[in-house]
């Protein structure tokens, strides 16, 4: 922890709500930027239902913070969630005064949830997700989550199996109930055409042949999909690579191996800070925030961490944009969205490194079998509209149920 206002954040340290502040206040709270990503869709949609509301907004992580202050309006108040220490937890949560906490995914943080009971704030899990591995886990501490979901009103899962393993580690079945993740409804309304003309304007990517997209690459995929890239080039010469490593500590290692293969690259901060334009074959995403709106000019689209056993990222980023997506056999976090891109025809999984360059060697002179593929993708993306009407909607319940001052609605 570094930054200096991030660490003091972690600490509990918030800034205090004026005592003379009689609005309701929403604690909405997202780890990372994957969770800040599904948190964003409900909480603008909720600002429309509430106006008078105060809104705040925490992230666990410090990319995650800065995501999220480059998402919602300067009204929402945006800060690090405190380190689950009772002191830590007891200044952030004296400081807010919250009349709702709303957390996405799975956040079970027991000091935390315990301090949500000593004021009698209820608590709310949307997006709520637990996998295979996660339930393992918690099976081990479960005397310590019993009554951390006594504090919840409502367990919103994404699917009915993740509903299922968040019973079996011990929430009650009677506050259990699926909505799906707002996560992929808030993909839609993130999709801007215009944006897929300004990336082929910037990265020169009209005069060219098919673009490789490998995005939120990890570990070996920083090294295999660039040394793909380098095979397909015999087949496509005009071929251009735009490779996003998850963690940008890798940009050193991509640039040294791309120069091993004698592979010319252009970093995606020189070229939007106006120092070059694109000439070389391939764009290294070097800054965080870029990737979605980059798989709109995509026609090879690969999602990372499915090649190492990681469980998957964001697989269902390029549907939005009308685009199939390759991923491999590391789904565990993404399983119910391959479920639905798979059953109808928008994604091709596979087994490793030499299947997908197979694939790619195939598809990469038939696009339009991309474009067919594309459109499917699209499709499954839809299955998920109606998530964040239905998550506002059970939050103005359970603030309306709760509501000792009969002003909060």
């Amino acid at each position: 922890m570094k930054d200096p206002e991030f660490r003091r954040g972690r600490l509990g340290y918030v800034d205090e709500v004026s005592d003379k502040d009689s609005r309701p206040k929403i604690w909405f709270h997202a780890v990372s930027v994957g969770e800040v990503t599904g948190a964003v869709p409900t909480l603008l949609s909720l600002m429309n239902k509430l106006p008078d509301a105060a809104f705040f907004l925490s992230a666990g992580t410090l990319q995650g913070l800065k995501f999220a202050r480059g998402q919602v309006p300067r009204q929402v108040s945006v800060f690090p969630f405190p380190l689950d220490f009772p002191k830590c937890v007891a200044r952030a949560v004296a400081a807010v005064r919250p009349d709702l906490f709303v957390a996405f995914e799975t956040e079970f943080w027991p000091n935390f949830y315990r301090r949500l009971a000593s004021g009698n704030i209820p608590a709310l899990l949307l997006n709520g997700r637990v996998s295979e591995s996660s339930e393992r886990f918690y099976t081990w501490f479960s005397p310590l989550l019993d009554p951390v979901f006594e504090r919840f009103h409502r367990l919103a899962m994404r699917s009915g199996e993740d509903a299922e393993r968040v019973v079996r580690i011990g929430a009650p079945p009677e506050k259990v109930l699926v909505l799906g993740s707002s996560k992929y409804e808030g993909l839609t309304q993130k999709v801007r055409p215009e944006r897929a003309d300004y990336w082929k304007n910037l990265l020169r990517l009209h005069e060219v042949g098919p673009v490789v997209v490998g995005g939120s690459l990890r570990g070996s995929e920083c090294f295999k999909i660039p040394r793909i890239f380098n095979e397909l080039q015999k087949i496509s010469p005009g071929l251009v690579g735009i490779f996003a490593p998850r963690h940008l500590y890798n940009i050193p290692k991509m640039v040294r191996l791309l120069c091993d293969m004698n592979i010319g690259y252009d970093l995606l901060s020189d070229i939007e800070g106006g120092r070059r334009q694109r000439t070389a074959p391939v764009v290294l995403v070097d800054r965080i925030g870029a990737l979605f709106e980059i798989y709109s000019v995509g026609d090879l689209i690969f999602c990372g961490g499915t090649l190492e056993p990681v469980g998957g990222h964001n697989i269902l980023e390029p549907a939005a944009w009308g685009k199939t997506v390759f991923y491999g056999p590391y789904l565990k976090k993404v399983n119910h969205e391959h479920r639905i891109l798979h059953s109808l025809g928008g994604s091709f999984p596979v087994a490793d490194e030499q299947d997908l360059l197979a694939q790619w060697k195939r598809l990469v002179v038939k696009p339009d079998e991309l474009e067919e593929r594309g459109l499917r993708a699209a499709e499954a993306l839809g299955t998920f509209r109606g998530v964040v009407d239905r998550q506002v909607e059970l939050i103005v319940e359970i603030l309306s149920k709760n509501d000792a001052r009969g002003d909060l609605i």
